[in-house]
């Protein structure tokens, strides 16, 4: 299964991967999608920078495969 960015329709292998370059873009297109899905670019940037591993991405990680998941069926 590929991963479509919804902003510049870009295509990745894997959602944390697209995770990564929706948040690393960070244009003003892909920050408004992500607070039009009630998470807030701001917290997650920073859960990113302070905490080990993903876990600021995990959260958009988890929103892109629910939305995948969703527009399969």
């Amino acid at each position: 299964m590929f991963y479509h960015c919804p902003v510049c329709h870009k295509v990745s292998p894997n959602a944390k991967d697209l995770a990564r370059h929706i948040m690393g873009t960070g244009n003003k297109e892909h920050r408004g999608w992500i607070e039009s899905k009630c998470l807030s670019f701001s917290k997650l940037l920073t859960a990113q920078a302070t905490s080990f591993g993903d876990k600021g991405y995990q959260p958009l990680t988890e929103l892109l495969e629910r939305e995948a998941e969703r527009d399969e069926e």
